[in-house]
């Protein structure tokens, strides 16, 4: 039975993805997105391109993907912000044109939402990758408050792993743009002014480490770290406790994570 276009009990995920001459691992994005469709999973996904000149645009096209070029846009959190605005879906998220959504987390997620109609997001266990694919290591997310967090002085939340429903989006609002590698950091901030997230143990994304890619620019991920921690009280003395408590768990509850890191195998600046 179809309502509104499609059948009930059919879930829709509106997927983003900003993209800038993405070829080399595009094309692992697009099988991770369109492998969740199932009888109850439906997916619309938007492609937010920046101008690439490479091959990003002819690998998008062999997906149904749908693709906006976006040449004017201020940074990756307003392609997101453009697509979120273009996307349908009873649940919204964005993945990286380097990342991947685990297998069966979007059936995974949508139970989760079932089960808990209270809860606005959703996260859970990110596996971190390199290059190649290869097996870095695991973090599965640890419960925390808004001040642990954002003392902590970066994001622990996996953003391979956020999901959203719409109603609750719409409540936090978009990307602030004026971020150009913290934007997750700062709305998650901004999401947990208003609820925890409810966190599964599941895997739900992969985050690949590779050079080049944004995240890994020490200078601007702490320059804007500190602008999320000033617009939520996380500099002081009382934050800065609460964040090395909030490491501590981190670190007990993901030992193997710990020594990846210790082993320099998962690094997130160069």
């Amino acid at each position: 039975m179809e309502t509104g276009g499609r059948r009930e009990g059919v879930v829709r995920f509106g997927v983003v993805t900003p993209s800038l001459n993405a070829e080399r691992f595009l094309e692992q994005t697009l099988r991770s997105i369109w492998s969740q469709r199932s009888g109850s999973i439906d997916v619309d996904h938007v492609i937010v391109d920046g101008g690439s000149t490479d091959r990003t645009l002819e690998i998008a096209r062999r997906y149904p993907s749908r693709t906006v070029v976006s040449t004017d846009d201020r940074g990756m959190y307003d392609a997101v912000d453009r697509g979120m605005a273009m996307v349908r879906g009873d649940v919204v998220g964005y993945i990286n044109a380097d990342d991947e959504i685990a297998p069966d987390a979007l059936r995974l997620v949508a139970d989760a939402f079932a089960a808990h109609p209270e809860a606005g997001w959703v996260c859970g266990r990110v596996e971190y990758v390199d290059a190649d694919g290869g097996l870095l290591g695991r973090m599965q997310p640890v419960r925390l408050t808004l001040r642990s967090y954002v003392g902590l002085g970066w994001s622990c939340i996996p953003q391979q792993t956020v999901w959203v429903r719409r109603s609750f989006w719409e409540r936090v609002g978009p990307f602030d743009p004026a971020y150009k590698n913290c934007g997750d950091y700062d709305w998650y901030a901004r999401a947990l002014r208003l609820e925890h997230p409810l966190i599964l143990h599941e895997t739900l994304g992969r985050f690949r480490l590779h050079p080049g890619q944004i995240s890994l620019d020490s200078s601007k991920m702490i320059r804007e770290s500190r602008m999320v921690q000033n617009r939520n009280g996380g500099r002081d003395a009382w934050g800065f406790v609460r964040g090395k408590i909030l490491s501590l768990r981190m670190n007990a509850r993901n030992p193997s994570w710990l020594l990846a890191k210790k082993r320099g195998r998962i690094r997130f600046t160069r």
